[in-house]
């Protein structure tokens, strides 16, 4: 989708800066604002819809972080369990 966003622009901000490309602080200012423009709507592109299901749904995704944080608990804790039970084999030896 930003690619598409960039060949747009790139299709608009050619021709007028051909147009006015003799006046040189204008094209300049012109290739300038397209390109920031070109940036921030990118970035509107990836992070909005990220920050609309954030706001939608706090509690699920809070839900979710606290599930994967017990999931990998779990498993520490067993690894855990297991590098202790061969450390003690090795003292054993």
């Amino acid at each position: 989708m930003s690619i598409y966003n960039v060949v747009v622009l790139c299709l608009i901000t050619a021709p007028v800066t051909l147009v006015i490309g003799s006046q040189q602080d204008a094209t300049f200012a012109f290739v300038a604002l397209a390109i920031i423009f070109c940036s921030f709507l990118s970035m509107a592109l990836i992070f909005v819809p990220k920050i609309i299901e954030l706001v939608r749904r706090p509690r699920e995704r809070a839900d979710v972080r606290s599930l994967m944080d017990t999931i990998t608990s779990k498993e520490e804790e067993e690894r855990h369990q297991r590098l202790l039970a061969e450390n003690e084999d090795l003292k054993k030896q």
